[in-house]
């Protein structure tokens, strides 16, 4: 009895089971059909994701062209080599474009380019045909009043199916009225449909229509089915599935005006998909659990294909938005490029024309930025840009842009001001920020910004305009001792001509030989005797007007003229000398203002060596004077030059000592013989217990290094009486000898041959001369 009942529960067991596998069989059937057939519109509609995707680029870059000053300018009837170079093959290529046509607002047809069957690397104009054709949608595709039409929208030329995306043309912001209408193409051919390929993992095809709804390809008895039953209701949408490998879908595309153009056809193989299901059919024979798991497996699977092809058309997306970032981004620090703020710029100004506020330009430039790559290499130089950049970009307000133009210059583009007085606070802080030491690579560096400051809409109207302004503030800033900020004033404008005018005259002035030599006599201060001349240059134009240094020899310094006046000083008293040696007059060294830049532009010594063998002339007869600050340089090259002039003979004198930041240990290793004490101590030292007490420091450091000691500007018998008591030992100004020709020298040394009164000044000397 338990045996019969254990039997018929097997047989119950059994036939339940046998029961379940069948109709599990039966369902999974219908089931696979069902996924089959979602699969079939999945893939066509990651095709039809695909080419929106494609077409939204499209509808980007007509966009981006249309509000493009140019274009408008051109459709006005301006800029005539405009399409040359703004719609060349290369930019069109880059953004896949094949069809220009733009026509303005009476329908006339401005521009009209194919890069379609066109020579290599060139453009064409459209035929004949298609212009027609495009004309014939011009009512469709904009109104002269109206927006531009929706973003994708397909047309038929004689080529084939075009994909188009128009646009209304205006100057610089999709606001007032419109000039034209802007429409860029894409064909439906080759190079579209292995894009779609690449995005949707899936084989594509397009097979274009004919007027009457006909393919112009053969294809399969039931798509030409479904295609004339079209007009009959039938969906745009056809799924097959009857052949055992693959499944194949087929979506229409209709035309601007509803009519059927195009049919894109995929394909997805169904191995897979009957492996799954024989699969789970031995699993459910088996196993119903296992059945259960391995359909959990599958759905993974493919859930996990779909992410992966979805992530990879998000990859490909992000490339093409990096890409068009780059192109207006700088590399070094990731701020927006000069171009970008060229395109950027004109937006801001009219925003704020429309909101009634205030827009700012910073020029920024960074003080001897030059200096750091020259002594750290370019690769410190480049990582302190880019950490003044992220220094300039958080201490600005978020909705403030950030600009590197090249190099060592930045513009931050101060936005939404309520007016101009706050202009003054955001450049304090930029300057406080950049204050702060920044380490790079184990090195503390300092950087110390100039800033050049104008305000819209007071100093200008438009963004050349305010560019220019922010970088005349800019060079008046630097002209004022770097390390601040000055904003823009008309006056600033002037005074640049007027250099600029004055930089112009001084290089005609050493091809006319208008600048001339003069020399100031340095003075024993205790006898009295001559013991030494400065060679000053001075410049008297053709009409007669005397311009000072002071005047032109900053023009000189920045411009690098200054090279060519120092060569021409230096020639100048080697001749002298020379014919000073052939009157067989008593000769005193000259000495010779040398600059920094010919100190790095010529081989001093070299030079000196070649004038005095060509001149004949004693080398020693020959000093040199170096400002402190340049002195303090140390540049192995400088004190090279300087060794070497010293090895000729000559001697090398400090000018305007006291004045730098120099050091008893430092000049201790210059090899320098003579320090000059600058005239800003010894103009109040007679009455002034400071300025006397650093004179007395300067003579003993001078004692102690065995140093010569020079006073400057004397000029009041006090002056030359408190310097005599201090023990300085030479001297010269206005109180004992201007400045004087090369003609009044020559008196001057011949008095040196004999004997002279010991009251007698050299100023009287000077003009009286022997017989």
């Amino acid at each position: 009895m338990r045996k019969q009942i254990l039997l018929a529960a097997c047989l119950a067991a059994l036939a339940l089971i046998a029961g379940v596998f069948y109709a599990a069989r039966t369902v999974l059937s219908h089931s696979f059909a069902s996924i089959e057939a979602d699969e079939a519109r999945q893939s066509t509609e990651r095709v039809r994701q695909a080419l929106q995707a494609d077409l939204h680029q499209l509808d980007v870059a007509t966009e981006d062209n249309a509000l493009w000053d140019d274009l408008y300018e051109f459709v006005q009837g301006g800029r005539p080599d405009f399409p040359e170079h703004s719609f060349s093959r290369r930019s069109l290529d880059n953004i896949h474009v094949d069809v220009v046509w733009v026509f303005d607002n009476a329908g006339r047809t401005v521009i009209q380019l194919t890069v379609d069957h066109s020579p290599a690397g060139g453009v064409k104009p459209l035929s004949p045909a298609t212009l027609a054709s495009l004309q014939s949608y011009a009512s469709l595709l904009a109104t002269p009043d109206g927006p531009a039409v929706p973003t994708l929208q397909l047309l038929r030329v004689p080529e084939g199916a075009l994909a188009v995306a128009v646009r209304r043309v205006f100057r610089n912001s999709p606001e007032g009225e419109g000039v034209g209408t802007l429409v860029f193409g894409r064909y439906l051919h080759t190079g579209l449909i292995e894009r779609l390929e690449q995005t949707s993992q899936s084989p594509v095809r397009a097979t274009l229509l004919d007027e009457h709804g006909r393919p112009a390809l053969s294809v399969s008895p039931a798509v030409g089915d479904w295609l004339a039953s079209l007009g009959r209701g039938s969906p745009d949408l056809l799924v097959q599935t009857g052949d055992p490998a693959t499944l194949r879908s087929h979506a229409l595309l209709r035309d601007i005006e509803g009519r059927p153009l195009v049919v894109l056809s995929t394909t997805v193989s169904r191995a897979a998909l009957q492996v799954g299901k024989r699969t789970i059919t031995w699993v459910v024979a088996a196993l119903l659990c296992g059945f259960a798991l391995v359909v959990a497996l599958l759905v993974s699977l493919l859930n996990r294909s779909w992410r992966n092809r979805a992530a990879a058309q998000r990859q490909w997306l992000d490339h093409q938005r990096k890409m068009s970032r780059l192109a207006r981004r700088d590399a070094l620090t990731g701020l927006p490029n000069r171009l970008h703020l060229q395109r950027l710029l004109p937006r801001l100004l009219a925003r704020a024309a429309r909101d009634g506020t205030r827009v700012a330009l910073l020029n920024l430039d960074l003080d001897h930025f030059k200096n750091v790559n020259d002594s750290l290499g370019h690769g410190i130089g480049d990582r302190l840009l880019a950490a003044v950049a992220h220094r300039l970009r958080s201490s600005v307000a978020a909705h403030d842009v950030v600009v590197r133009m090249g190099g060592d210059e930045f513009v931050v583009v101060a936005t939404l001001l309520p007016d101009s007085v706050v202009v003054d606070s955001i450049a304090e802080r930029i300057r406080g920020a950049l204050a702060v030491p920044l380490d790079i690579d184990g090195v503390t560096l300092s950087v110390v910004p100039s800033i050049g400051i104008s305000v819209y809409p007071e100093d200008g109207s438009d963004p050349e305009q305010l560019l220019k302004h922010a970088d005349i503030a800019l060079y008046t800033a630097k002209d004022r001792g770097r390390g601040n900020h000055q904003f823009y004033t008309p006056e600033m404008n002037a005074r640049l001509r007027e250099r600029v005018g004055l930089e112009r005259a001084l290089r005609q002035a050493l091809d006319n030989n208008e600048l001339f030599v003069e020399y100031q006599p340095c003075f024993d201060l205790q006898t009295m005797r001559t013991v030494g001349l400065e060679a000053l240059i001075r410049w008297r134009t053709a009409d007669g007007t005397y311009i000072p240094p002071s005047r032109f020899i900053p023009i000189a310094e920045q411009s690098n003229l200054i090279v060519e006046i120092g060569d021409y000083v230096l020639r100048r008293v080697c001749e002298q000398l020379s014919e000073w040696q052939r009157e067989r007059l008593p000769l005193v060294p000259v000495s010779v203002n040398i600059s920094v830049r010919q100190f790095e532009k010529t081989p001093l010594a070299s030079v000196v060596s070649s004038l005095a063998q060509e001149l004949g002339i004693d080398a020693s007869l020959l000093h040199f004077e170096i400002t402190e600050s340049a002195a303090m340089q140390n540049s192995q090259q400088q004190l090279g030059s300087l060794q070497a002039l010293r090895n000729l003979g000559s001697r090398i004198l400090i000018d305007d000592f006291g004045t730098g930041y120099s050091s008893l240990s430092y000049l201790k290793h210059l090899p320098i013989d003579t320090l000059k004490i600058d005239r800003a101590f010894v103009r109040d030292m007679a009455s002034d217990a400071n300025d006397a007490a650093i004179v007395r420091a300067i003579v003993g450091v001078a004692k102690s290094l065995g140093l010569m000691l020079v006073a400057e500007g004397i000029e009041s018998a006090e002056q030359l009486d408190c310097l005599r008591k201090l023990g300085c030992e030479c001297g010269q100004g206005f109180f004992v000898s201007p400045a004087v020709s090369a003609e009044a020298c020559r008196t001057m040394l011949w008095q040196l041959r004999g004997p002279r009164a010991p009251l007698e000044t050299p100023k009287l000397r000077l003009l009286n001369p022997v017989n």
